[in-house]
């Protein structure tokens, strides 16, 4: 089977190590097919079986993008005599006469919690992306054969907002890592707490530092790292930037983890840290609760409420919030692009 898979647009972060990640499982598992991948640059290499074809100006422009996917997509796509397509980039081909697999992981256009708007400076890029190319992301949602999504959240955002049938939805949660052999002996601290996470709106940096200077005339004495260059002063927030993987673990071993983010497909470190046992304070969410489940460390605040948050940080450092001998365990760690590559093969053109 010759399979197209199209990710022009990854170049950076998640969604780049989303494509590495799937290529790497094709690379080392799939003998089988004939894979053609299309990108942006020279992220992944070729194999016997997998092809690397780059279109780096159509990856510099979204205009260029858009036309690719509505126009010129569909001719180089029967050049390629494809039998099937995958997408990583949430939208589809369209004007194609093949099976089409939509890997869904942008929750953007599908939350209900955060409406942005084009009026605010500061949220125009968000509301660009979450009502304009929220629709084109709709369309795809609606035309492709197939929807593999994450969690049972997104399944469910799917179905109601573009009338997808959830027969047509699969779950397939995103690999898990059994992190035992990250996790270190390390004295518990109530006054430390940590977030790892970059810079985007939604992940809401500024939710602990109003929480923050909310408990700044306390004279509590806490710290709390996250992981970017900088941000807003304040005596008890330390921005450290990114960090190896190993500290961030070692960091959640240490402390406690603020998870204020409100827009998510899953939330690694949400499972990350319960993996570790630590306390969790975490945006009261759908992805969250799914993610951690009955995890009894996990505690949940209105992410658009910093007293709320306030008021569990304080309770963490005073010893009325405990931390309870528990960890999330991984059980049958296994690859679970394997499922994907099974849903891919064998979608079918109704």
């Amino acid at each position: 089977m010759r399979i197209v898979v199209n990710d022009i647009a990854a170049s950076s972060g998640g969604v780049l190590t989303v494509l590495k990640d799937f290529y790497q499982y094709v690379k080392e598992n799939d003998r089988e097919n004939e894979w053609y991948f299309l990108v942006g640059d020279d992220y992944i290499e070729p194999t016997e079986n997998i092809h690397i074809i780059k279109f780096p100006k159509i990856k510099k422009s979204y205009i260029k993008r858009l036309i690719f996917d509505f126009i010129t997509g569909k001719k180089f796509i029967k050049e390629l005599k494809a039998d099937c397509i995958f997408s990583l980039q949430n939208t589809v081909i369209h004007g194609v006469d093949v099976p089409q697999t939509v890997y869904q992981h942008q929750p953007l256009p599908f939350q209900d919690i955060k409406n942005y708007s084009f009026f605010k400076r500061s949220e125009r890029k968000m509301a660009v992306y979450q009502h304009l190319i929220g629709k084109i992301i709709f369309l795809s949602t609606k035309k492709a054969d197939k929807l593999i999504v994450q969690t049972e959240w997104m399944r469910d955002a799917i179905n109601n907002k573009c009338s997808v049938s959830k027969e047509k939805i699969v779950k397939i949660a995103p690999n898990i890592e059994n992190a035992d052999n990250l996790r270190i002996e390390v004295p518990r601290k109530n006054n430390l707490f940590f977030f790892p996470t970059s810079t985007m709106p939604y992940k809401n940096i500024d939710c602990i530092y109003n929480a923050a200077k909310i408990l700044e005339n306390k004279n509590l004495n806490f710290t709390v790292k996250i992981t970017v260059p900088d941000g807003e002063e304040q005596k008890n927030i330390q921005y450290i930037g990114q960090i190896k993987r190993e500290d961030v673990f070692a960091n959640l071993c240490e402390g406690t983890l603020i998870f204020p983010s409100y827009i998510e497909t899953f939330g690694y470190p949400l499972i990350e840290a319960a993996q570790m046992g630590a306390i969790v304070l975490s945006a009261d969410c759908p992805y969250a609760h799914e993610v951690l489940g009955d995890y009894q460390n996990a505690y949940y605040f209105n992410p658009f409420n910093p007293q709320e948050l306030a008021m569990l940080i304080e309770k963490v450092i005073t010893g009325e919030i405990e931390r309870k001998d528990i960890r999330k365990k991984v059980e049958n760690e296994q690859n679970t692009w394997k499922y994907v590559v099974d849903e891919i093969v064998s979608a079918k053109r109704k």
